[in-house]
């Protein structure tokens, strides 16, 4: 038996107390006793026994390093629970609307051509002719019916069950083309097929910004309109560049086309107008406006 020495046990309380709780857990409680008294481990334990001394020497050492572990640790502030948001409805989805916006089918191909072919009438009468317009809208019928590797860039509007509207979106990246054919655009357009190709030159758009979307053309159904279609349209594209990741979502719109309004409503903002002597060429329409919308 040994007698622990005051001076071996000149450590803090904290210290003490640390070295019981780990003397505790190996079974050794008696051996973290106070300096002032003898210790003695007679328990049947089937280990080695030792003294108070060097128990406090074996854990002592240990409990003075959690002490600064502990000491080291910061304390943890309970956060605030947030609220759960709640998922953002896709416009043009709700249950029980009538108006409801899809991704374009193989059923909606001649629809879809003829909301083009109108939502951009004034170029197309100055590319092809006006008494070319039909044919217009049978060759990009053919076009796009072969081009399924562009299909999931339009949607469909549809009010109570029948097609009322369609637009077109791009994102960065997205480098798909359509399967024009000259010689087959030659069978429905005949001369106008040399417009076809300047104005299809001229309108588009394959540089699209990282972080951004490209709302390529919109339209709705004459007997559609007043019904609010197009701002569901207009809001579902803002929706599916978000889904994107996207930040902003732009257009091109000709200077002094009423639309400007409309899509000023919706947030749009000119940021430059751009145009010159091909766009004049090619559309009829010198001078352009860029509309962008932060979203």
């Amino acid at each position: 038996m040994r007698t622990v020495t005051v001076e071996r046990m000149q450590n803090s309380l904290t210290t003490h107390l640390l070295g019981a709780i780990v003397a505790v857990a190996r079974g050794r409680a008696s051996h973290c006793a106070s300096p002032e008294v003898k210790t003695q481990c007679d328990r049947p334990c089937g280990r080695q026994k030792l003294s108070a001394q060097e128990t406090y020497k074996f854990d002592g050492q240990k409990s003075r390093d959690i002490s600064r572990d502990i000491m080291a640790v910061e304390p943890v502030v309970a956060q605030p629970v947030m609220a759960e948001l709640p998922s953002e409805t896709a416009p043009g989805t709700e249950p029980g609307n009538p108006l409801q916006i899809r991704n374009m089918e193989a059923e909606d191909i001649e629809f879809v051509s003829r909301m083009l072919v109108d939502a951009f009438s004034d170029k197309f009468e100055h590319a092809v002719g006006k008494n070319r317009m039909e044919g217009a809208v049978q060759q990009t019928v053919a076009s796009l019916g072969r081009s399924q590797d562009v299909w999931h860039r339009y949607r469909v509007a549809v009010y109570e069950g029948r097609p009322a509207g369609a637009m077109a979106i791009k994102f960065h990246g997205d480098s798909a083309m359509g399967d024009f054919s000259c010689g087959e655009a030659c069978s429905f357009l005949g001369c106008g097929t040399c417009g076809l190709i300047c104005m299809g030159a001229a309108l588009e758009n394959d540089n699209i910004p990282v972080g951004q979307c490209y709302l390529d053309h919109i339209g709705v159904d004459a007997s559609f309109r007043g019904k609010g279609i197009g701002k569901v349209m207009l809001d579902r594209a803002d929706y599916e560049a978000r889904q994107h990741g996207c930040t902003a979502i732009f257009l091109w719109v000709k200077k002094g086309n009423r639309a400007v309004h409309l899509y000023e409503r919706q947030g749009y903002v000119i940021t430059h107008t751009f145009g010159g002597w091909f766009k004049r060429c090619a559309t009829g329409s010198r001078d352009w406006h860029n509309m962008e919308k932060q979203l």
